[in-house]
This record gives C-alpha cells, structure tokens and sequence, in this order.
C-alpha cells in the first residue's frame, strides 16, 4: 500500500559535537539543531568515467518506472538507471540502458540537459551542434530511449524543461561565442508545442523569444561592449511558474533575468539583478588564497549574483524564484573579461567612490588603500572584470566581483530580492570543516577558492518533507549541500550542510575513493513517486561521475513497536516499518482506543495531538487518526490509521451521465442492511432511468442494502434480491399522459409507469415486493393505490392495503405496471335500473351481499344521516296511516249494513 500521509520531519541530535558522520553512508551532516531535517545515504550510481570528466551532470527522474535519465558528458551518452533497487536496500544503481549520442540521428556535439514530461509521455534532450555556434537541436524519445522526432532550436542549446501542465518544452539556447570571438549567435529561448503529444516523426510547431533592446531594462550588464544586446545575453537557466504562464530565464554572464511570456512567445523585460554590497552588514567573504587563514570580514567589494541553477516555488499566494549565486565570466582566446585586482592596480585603473559602497566613507576607503589594500593578501588575488563602466578619467570606481557566494530568493512579480543567505554559506563551512575551507573539486585543499568565487553555489531545488517546504543549494567546489527551512520565503532559516565527498587529506587528489565530488544537477523526488515510499534527493556530481541518492526525513528512533486497536482489525497486520493502515468498523461503533509501544524507551506516542490514553471519537464515513511517535531526539514519524465507521444510512442526489441518473457512493461505506436513499432531481425531461452497475448490485446484495429512490411526487423502495449480479440494471420511471387511460382525468397523482429492466429484458416478478409511494396532499377515505389492467381495460386496486402517512400514500407491489391514485368512488360504474322485490321473492341468493364501508364524510352520492332517518318515519308513518284508514273504512261499511 503507498504510502500517503506520513510526517517524516526528522532532526538529528548533537548531543556532544555538532557533527555527526555516519560510517555506514559515509555521510557527514553539520547542524546546530536538535531539530534539522535527517538524511541518509540509500545508495549511489557510479557512470564509470575518469575523474572530472562529467560522468554525471544533469538527471531527470520517470515516477511511473523509478528510471532516472542522467546526462554523461564523458561518454557523450544518456544513461538510463534503475532506482527501483533502493526499495530492496541495494546501495549500488544499476544501469539499465545507455543511448549513445551517435544514435540520437542528428549533427551533435554533445549533450547537455535533460527533461521528462509530467505524465511521463516523453523525455527531451538538449544537443549542440558538433560547432556550437550552428543551431542545435532538442531529441525527444520514448521513456524508453527511442527517438520520436527532433526539433532544431538556437545555438548551443544548454538547458530544456517542460512546462507544469506539459504543454510545452522550453529550451534556453546560450548562444556563446566562438573560441576567437568571431561569431557570436544570439541568445534566444525556443519554445516547442507538445500539448497534442509526441508521436513518431511529428512536426511540433515552434516559436522563438528573441531579446531586443527595447525590453532591456536601464542598468543590464553587457559583456562584451561590441556586441549587440541580442548576442551578448546569454540564457542559462529556466523556471516556470505553476500555472504554466510564465518563465525566467537566467542571463548568468550578464548578471540579469528576463521574464517571458509563454502565450505569445515573447520576452516581458530582462532586468538587471544589481550587486551585492560586501562591504556592509553580514555581507563578508574571505578574498585572498594568500593568507593561509579563514579572514571573513566586510571589503569594498561590489559583487554580481550571476546565478546558474534556479527553481520557483509558489507560498502564500505569491510566487518566488531561488537562485545559485555561482558567478561566471566570458572568457575566450579572442576576448576575456578575467582580469585580477592586482592587473588593473597595475594599470593605475582604480578610483574608489565611496558613494557606491554602504559601508565606507571616502577616507575610510582611502585609508584602506593606502594600507595595503591592493595587496595579494587582501583583495589583489580576487578576479574581476573589465567589462563594467569607468568614469571618465577611464577609472573604475568599484572593485567587481564574480557571483555572490549564497543563494537568493526573488519576488517573481517584481523580479526584486527579498533575501539573501549573506556569507552563511562560508561562514558554516569554516565552522563545520576549518581544515578544508574554501577546498577546491579536484584536490582537497584550504582556502584555495577564496580569491576564485568560494564555495561556488551550482543548483537549488526545493522540496516538502513532512508539511515542510527545504531549498537544497549544491556547492560545486567545496562539495555537499546546504538546507534551509523555507516556511517563510522572505526569511529562510539554515537547517544542516550535509556532504557524501570523503577529503583524504590536504593535498590529496580527488579520486575514486573521495566519495560524490561537485554537485552539478538536483532532483527531488517527492516521498509519493519515490521507490522508497520516502522523499529523495538525486545529486548529479559532475566530477567523480557519480549519483548519491539521499533519502530525507527518517529517524529510527521515532518508531513503534507494537500498534493496536480494540476495534475492527488493522489492515494490512502491523509492521513497525509500515505507516498506513485501514480498519473497518460497524456504524454502532462510536470511538476506537489507540495502544502503541514504542522501540525507544525515552520515545512517547500522541494520538491526533492528544493524550494516547484518550479514546478517539469516529464520525460516519472516513476517519483519520494519527498516531505521532515522538522520539528523544525530537523527531516524529506518524502512523497513520483509516477508519472506515460503516454508515446505517446514506442520502445521495444523483448526478447525470448522460440519459441517465447514475450511483456514485462507494457501497463499500455502508453497513450491512443499511438503507441507501438516491434523491433524483426534479427535470422536465421524461423518463428517469436511474442505472445500477452490475458491481452495485452484486454490493448491495451482499450486503443486503435498502435502496429507497425518491422523487418530489413518487417514492419507490426496493432490495436488489429480484435482479442478476451480472449484468446492469435499469429503473425507468415515465410520467404517462392522462387522456391515453380511461378515467385518467380523475387521478389524484400523476400517472405513472415503472418498470426494471436488465439485459434488455423487463424483470417482471420480485423476490420482495416493492415498496411504492405516492405524494397525496389530502387523502379520501376511498382513495387508494391502482394499477393498470391492460387486459381489462380497467384501473385496479392493488391487493396491499395503502396507507397515509405524512403527505404519502404507500402501499407495496408485487409487479410492475402504469400506476396512479384514484378515489374508488371515481372509478364506479353507473348503477343498473331498479328491480322490483317481488319478482325475486322465490329466488336463492347466492352470496351475501356486498356492504360498503362506512363513511365518516358525504359523497356525491349518498344523502345526510339526519335526511335518510326522516325519509323512514314519513314512509313508515305513510304506511301506518292507510293501514288505519283501510281498518276505518271496513268497520264503517260494517256498520251500515243492515
């Protein structure tokens, strides 16, 4: 089972010494929390090349296969490998695949980037021309490394990523120069359409952002002062915001970012990224290699951010960009702007203005000068460049610097700065590791970096571990990488310096045995696309040619040893190594009791923040508890638990897929004998088809569910007992039209058929009968449930009695038909013509006569009690009187006769 909802916020605890090295990663991590984020060493891909060959330099990861696609310049080949194994433990990485450059089917020099789409449809390379000033192309293969189609793009493309919604590839074609300057092609980005997909031998169509000076903001560097802004920028890097709309395009040389619109195809503006002030604040640096001693302090230098590696992230609401600060120069046989402080002091080149600098007033600065500022062991070792502006005595009025030694974070609105990690990076190598400061990549050695860009920030990625947002910086000379706590953009907060290069000693060469040496390319892998179920970290190390994959976040100290529950059963059985797990529980449970214990005596357990003695209350439907496992060293793993209280009753309007109402809820939730209440809505369209999948009917049965189907004027309720387990089911409910049915004008309801159709063939008898319901705003006494006899011709009553309650008439039914509700006495046929008693004086009745019920109320036909009562005394007295009146005529006849 994946796991989905673990917290791996680990920290390491420097109980004696700040540092902790880990033999058997053969890691080293620095830290001065109780509290950072934990990492450990899985496993590592060596690519075989020599030493500083760049075995290794840039890597894209597939997380539908756990392949990884690296970039190896040394062989001139994409490597494809096989991360799968660091599940199973294995520390080695395999390599799968490697597509040799010859086979890519295109004039190629070389290889440089690499990019997989976010659905994994394709992987793109970036290929220079054999001549790097001819236009290169973008390779785009198969996650498999077949060649779909090839897309000729600028000169020298050097980077290629894929837009967020994988629409489309974007390629930053660098453009340098030729070794003698002769040819300088412009810098552009090609952008390649992919929405439609890549097939084999597609033509993709293609726009190319060209600069012009007319989106050059006032203050952008230029390099070289004979080119043109088009030939002079160089993109390096690209970012791409969230929502697919925009890119930043880094101009490293130039110390500059452009913003492009990708809709249009059209650079926004390219601004200028300023300086960075060392002679004020926490901006200090160690400047000379001539000191033999870590010297971090302010000097009077102005120095460029010039960043190589980027990546964007979107917090709060607002989008940020995160810079390398690496530095870089344009340094050709026909053209340099290298120089040293040292040269132009020669040159009588300097003229120091105290207004450009916060931290200095012109005496100040002065002063410095004349005590030997200049000198090697101050700032006459730094590089610097020519190519910036002089006043006009042809002076410069500020010593320049290469790249700024940190890594930033930009509003990606305003292009502006909102922090800079200052001198940290050196400061924190120069605590954890003194005897190696300033080391460079190919020996290891002291300070030898301090007058050449220090630490030489390569790349940043960001990446979440457990709820928190870390930016992981890449040191290209010294080794290793910082981690900073991201939380707050505008103020990160240094987490840990952890690094895999092993120094065997000043002096030494780097070699086989010096661990992953020059981090170049970074690749997070989120813990849910990860082998491991846990984040990852891939760091691409161009120099020993290697791949250290870190996993991040897990501390062995926060873990259980026992978990159970006193209800239901925990699904899959426990494991302390698994954190996710279901449980099933009936719909009269109503809380569930946590019992955990610990490996770690000195660990303690919460459940969802809470006391774990407390019972956890459940709520129908999906529960989730948390089971926080709270280690000594501050560290917390969570193991999650997925209650599934089982529901007695479920209410669902239904939705329409098409002609036909369809069940969404997972049958799976209700208990067994529940009722399952579907609300079709109101709609003029006739009839109602409400469809049962063959799966929902088979769940309903096996769990013997209610189903109750409901409209504002009929209700209907049915068990799934009548009906196949095999095939869909259909219930049709049609509003029929009165004047088709003799008699209909006298419904009370409407006049409705219904029937279950399965197969394509009606379902005429039900193992139960069905339970059927009709709105009757006042019922008659003679009112009542009748079906259409098609046979008769007739309505009849159907054989349950009805019953009346809340507005509904409700009766059950054995079968389907056309039913309505009618008052018997609308349905009573004309009474035949009276017939004397006397002629059927002599005749044998043959049944007793039928005796109408009472009524409490008049009809149409019938006369008042009081009325009726009255009639009898009349005829009775009528009688009575010609009764007398014959006796009274007889005994006067009598008397009269003689």
């Amino acid at each position: 089972m994946k796991k989905t909802s673990v917290l791996l916020l680990t920290a390491i605890l420097l109980i004696i010494s700040p540092v902790i090295t880990s033999a058997a990663s053969n890691i080293t991590y620095h830290t001065e929390s109780d509290e950072s984020l934990a990492v450990e060493l899985l496993g590592r891909y060596s690519s075989g090349a020599e030493i500083d060959d760049g075995g290794t330099e840039i890597v894209a990861y597939d997380p539908h296969t756990a392949k990884a696609y690296s970039v190896n310049g040394s062989a001139k080949t994409l490597d494809i490998i096989d991360l799968s194994v660091l599940a199973q433990g294995d520390t080695e990485i395999p390599l799968e695949k490697q597509i040799k450059l010859s086979d890519f089917g295109v004039n190629a020099g070389d290889l440089t980037s690499v990019a997989i789409d976010p659905e994994s449809r394709f992987i793109a390379i970036a290929v220079p021309a054999e001549n790097k000033v001819d236009n290169g192309n973008v390779v785009i293969m198969s996650t498999d490394g077949d060649v779909l189609t090839t897309v000729e793009v600028g000169a020298l493309p050097d980077m290629v990523t894929v837009t967020p919604d994988g629409n489309h590839l974007l390629v930053a074609n660098e453009a340098e120069p030729s070794e003698d300057y002769s040819v300088n092609p412009e810098g552009s980005v090609t952008i390649i359409d992919v929405s439609e997909g890549v097939t084999q031998g597609a033509v993709l169509p293609t726009k190319t952002a060209s600069f012009s000076n007319e989106i050059v903001e006032e203050g952008v560097r230029k390099v070289h002062p004979d080119s043109t802004y088009a030939q002079d920028l160089e993109p390096e890097y690209i970012v791409v915001d969230d929502a697919s709309n925009y890119a930043y395009v880094v101009l490293q040389e130039d110390n500059a970012m452009a913003k492009l619109n990708i809709e249009t195809g059209e650079f926004v503006t390219v601004k200028s990224l300023g300086y960075k002030d060392f002679s004020a604040g926490d901006n200090k640096l160690d400047a000379s290699d001539k000191e033999d001693k870590i010297n971090m302090r302010n000097w009077p230098v102005l120095s460029m951010y010039q960043p190589d590696g980027m990546d964007l992230i979107e917090m709060n609401g607002k989008s940020y960009i995160l810079t390398a600060n690496e530095g870089d120069a344009q340094d050709w046989d026909g053209f340099s702007e290298e120089a040293r402080v040292e040269d132009l002091v020669e040159d009588d080149a300097y003229q120091l203005n105290a207004d450009l600098y916060q931290g200095y007033t012109q005496k100040e600065l002065d002063q410095m000068v004349e005590e030997g500022l200049f000198d090697k062991e101050q700032l006459g070792r730094l590089g610097t460049s020519t190519s910036h502006p002089v006043n006009e005595d042809g002076k410069y009025e500020a010593i320049y610097g290469y790249g700024a030694r940190s890594f930033s974070v930009w509003d990606a609105e305003t292009l502006e700065l909102v922090y800079d990690s200052g001198s940290e990076f050196e400061e924190k190598v120069a605590q954890f590791m003194p005897e190696y400061f300033h080391s460079n990549n190919d020996e290891d050695s002291f300070e030898s970096r301090s007058d050449d860009k220090g630490v030489e920030p390569e790349s940043v990625i960001t990446g979440e571990v457990a709820g928190t947002t870390y930016a992981f910086v890449g040191l290209e000379r010294q080794g290793g990488i910082m981690v900073y706590d991201m939380t707050n953009p505008a103020s990160p907060s240094f987490d840990s310096y952890f690094s895999s290069r092993t120094f065997q000693g000043l002096d030494a060469e780097v070699d086989e045995a010096s661990g992953d040496v020059a981090p170049e390319g970074l690749t997070f892998i989120k813990a849910e696309d990860s082998p491991t179920n846990e984040p990852i970290l891939l760091a691409a190390h161009e120099v020993s040619g290697t791949i250290a994959a870190y996993e991040l976040g897990v501390s062995s100290h926060a873990s259980l040893q026992e978990l159970t529950i006193n209800n239901g059963e925990l699904t899959p059985a426990f494991s302390p190594d698994h954190y996710e797990y279901q449980v099933e529980v009936g719909h009269d449970v109503d809380s569930m009791q946590i019992a955990a214990r610990t490996n770690s005596a000195d660990a303690h357990v919460l459940v969802n923040g809470m006391d774990a003695s407390e019972p956890v209350a459940l709520e129908d439907g999906v529960n989730a508890i948390n089971v926080d496992v709270v280690a000594e060293d501050s560290s917390i793993s969570t193991y999650l638990i997925v209650v599934n209280k089982l529901m007695a009753h479920k209410i669902e309007e239904l939705k329409k897929d098409g002609d036909c109402w369809k069940l969404e809820t997972d049958i799976q939730t209700l208990d067994d004998k529940a009722t399952l209440e579907l609300i079709v809505p109101d709609s003029a369209e006739t009839p109602d088809f409400i469809t049962f999948s063959a799966e929902q009917i088979h769940q309903l049965k096996e769990k013997n569910i209610s189903v109750m189907v409901k409209k504002s004027d009929i209700q209907l309720a049915f068990d799934m007992l009548s009906f196949s387990s095999e095939e869909a089911l259909t219930l049709s409910i049609d509003k029929k039209d009165e004047t088709a049915y003799k008699n209909g004008d006298q419904a009370q309801t409407n006049i409705v058929d219904l029937s279950f159709q399965q197969s394509g063939q009606v379902v005429s008898e039900f193992v139960h009968p069905v339970q059927l319901s009709f709105a009757l705003a006042e019922k008659k006494k003679d009112s009542g449930v009748y079906y259409w006899d098609e046979t008769a011709g007739n309505w009849s009553l159907e054989e349950a009695e009805s019953t009346y309650h809340d507005g509904w008439l409700t009766t059950v039914a054995e079968h389907f038909s056309v039913f309505a509700v009618f008052r018997a006495s609308d349905l009573a046929e004309e009474p035949a013509e009276p017939v004397d008693p006397d002629d059927n004086e002599n005749e044998q009745v043959a049944e007793e006569p039928t005796i109408p019920p009472t009524t409490d109320h008049t009809t149409d036909n019938e006369l008042p009690d009081t009325a009726t009562n009255m009639y009898t005394l009349m005829v009775f007295g009528g009688i009575l009187l010609l009764i007398g009146m014959v006796i009274f005529g007889v005994r006067l006849k009598r008397k009269s006769t003689p």
